[in-house]
């Protein structure tokens, strides 16, 4: 049984809803009720006990009126703006869909996406509402406005998102007492080692911005591509920007009395983020597990409790300290791991080089980048022999920009700088390090060889964080068989794959056989087993 995890809160939405079940009579209803109100409603109800203020008005839109349409020239958008209390609110603007639709402005086609058939795109934008809050706040809201003017508006209307709408921003947040978020900011904390040992990895895309304020850390921001993420967490797809913030006018002191004096880490997604890719609104769980995962795991590798905890955490109107539901994976820092890997290719790098390929790393490590002739004159080396240097190191530990060389990232320069301080005081010392970064080497790559398998598999590792005997859980998302005859992936070759992977470097079979696995069988449906009651070894 895991231990309990401080649930986050939700905080902004952009999605944009397609309804197509009741074509465009929705449209049509609200249209009539604005009409009603000669073009604009105002109104205040009750919604959960709290008093909420609607407006409705209409404006034209971008879509030409089509022959059977009861306007002429531009089709009606609406904008419904809903305010409730302590920030919470939502605008809705609604909008026809229809085949073939046409520019108002020059009769041209219309490239906006569509599900195709008649009916209504609803672009919500809001805070501090769940997910499918934002789908019962317009349905009473509707209801609100109908009864302002005396009219019906039925409730069949606006029921059924379809799966493929798109969610395009989604953000989940905590706050965090000031000790506790400076773990997060500072030149030591998460975000920095994360940016920092990110810079190693091909094919990824991060960006880390900081702005700090009277000595306050105001707001930090470590955005990752989805190929970084994934590089954060296995398993993980998306994109997102890891934020530590402040609101804009920073409080002097942290108050009890003013929950805003203390900030808020949120974790986001956002399209822009993802090569403008949305999450579909039928895979919304999906999101906000993944979301809510890089919240608890980056909370763990910056030593933040993450049990609910007022010493930890600070309440506000959106965000109590209260259990989360869901149970989320916590990994391992992948920092050590990626540190691992850099230290190893320092300690290869030193293993076995040529004298000048040593003194010219010397160099690069105590003076940073020097152009190339500037390398031969200090080193006594002709050029060919730097070059040779250069080619021996190879393109992962330098770097050569027209002439002008220097290391891959400062964290290889300081490594190196460390090691070969090492090497000129104490030759022991040296190989006994290099001895152990070979050591790590072994265990990098057999993570690196089962979060492969994994990913092939589309399985997630849960560790055991009780008193069980079982080291885990692997849960497969792709059905599997228990037969071999059948289509499906037969479980024992996947498990026997997965086996090896395990053991690839010396890791204890016997631990694997512990874990357990869970899939959805082809023919008798949901299934756990211990992996070594399945397989023989």
């Amino acid at each position: 049984m895991s231990q309990p995890r401080q649930a986050p809160a939700n905080h902004e939405a952009d999605m944009f809803w397609w309804f197509t079940e009741n074509g465009l009579s929705p449209y049509h209803a609200l249209c009539q009720l604005v009409l009603a109100g000669d073009g604009k409603i105002e109104t205040q109800t009750e919604i959960g006990g709290r008093t909420w203020v609607i407006k409705i008005y209409y404006s034209e839109s971008g879509i030409a009126a089509r022959p059977e349409d009861p306007i002429d020239g531009r089709l009606w958008e609406l904008n419904l703006h809903a305010d409730g209390p302590d920030e919470a609110g939502a605008d809705y603007n609604i909008s026809p869909r229809f085949d073939g639709m046409e520019k108002a402005s020059d009769g041209e086609e219309a490239n906006i996406p569509w599900c195709g058939g008649d009916g209504v795109d609803v672009h919500v934008q809001g805070s501090n509402l769940g997910l499918e809050e934002y789908q019962y706040l317009l349905a009473q809201s509707v209801q609100a406005l109908a009864d302002a003017v005396g009219s019906d508006f039925s409730r069949s209307y606006f029921r059924n998102i379809r799966d493929d709408s798109s969610i395009v921003t989604c953000e989940l947040y905590v706050r965090l007492m000031r000790e506790y978020s400076r773990k997060l900011t500072r030149s030591d904390g998460a975000f920095y080692r994360l940016m920092h040992l990110m810079n190693t990895r091909d094919n990824t895309t991060w960006a880390y911005s900081g702005n700090n304020e009277d000595g306050v850390a105001k707001r930090h921001a470590f955005e990752v591509g989805p190929s970084a993420s994934h590089e954060m967490i296995p398993g993980n797809r998306l994109g997102k920007r890891l934020k530590c913030y402040h609101p804009k006018h920073i409080r002097e002191e942290e108050s009890s009395d003013d929950a805003l004096s203390s900030p808020k880490f949120g974790v986001a997604f956002h399209k822009s983020l993802n090569d403008h890719d949305s999450v579909r609104w039928g895979d919304r769980d999906d999101l906000l597990r993944e979301l809510e995962e890089t919240v608890h795991n980056v909370l763990e590798w910056s030593g933040i409790p993450i049990q609910p905890d007022e010493t930890v955490f600070v309440e506000d109107d959106h965000f109590g300290i209260s259990e989360s539901e869901r149970d989320i994976a916590i990994i391992s820092d992948p920092t050590p791991e990626l540190e691992a890997e850099q230290e190893l290719l320092v300690a290869r790098t030193l293993n076995d080089l040529m004298p000048s390929s040593q003194s010219v790393l010397e160099r690069l490590a105590t003076d940073g980048g020097q152009p190339v002739q500037q390398v031969a004159d200090e080193t006594g080396y002709s050029i060919s022999q730097i070059y040779r240097a250069l080619a021996q190191l190879g393109d992962d530990v330098i770097e050569n920009d027209n002439g002008l060389i220097q290391l891959q990232s400062e964290k290889l320069r300081q490594e190196i700088a460390s090691v070969v301080d090492r090497l000129e005081e104490h030759v022991v010392n040296a190989g006994n390090r290099v001895a152990k970064l070979a050591r790590l080497e072994t265990r990098s790559a057999a993570d690196s060889a089962f979060s492969k398998w994994m990913d092939k598999y589309g399985a997630r590792f849960v560790r055991d964080d009780g008193d069980g005997d079982d080291g885990g859980v692997l849960r497969f998302d792709m059905v599997l068989s228990e037969m071999k005859s059948l289509d499906a992936p037969y479980v024992d070759d996947i498990l026997r794959e997965g086996r090896e992977a395990w053991t690839s470097a010396g890791r204890d079979v016997s631990e694997f056989a512990q874990l357990r696995y869970e899939a959805p069988d082809v023919l008798h449906g949901p299934n756990s087993r211990r992996v070594g009651s399945k397989i023989t070894w």
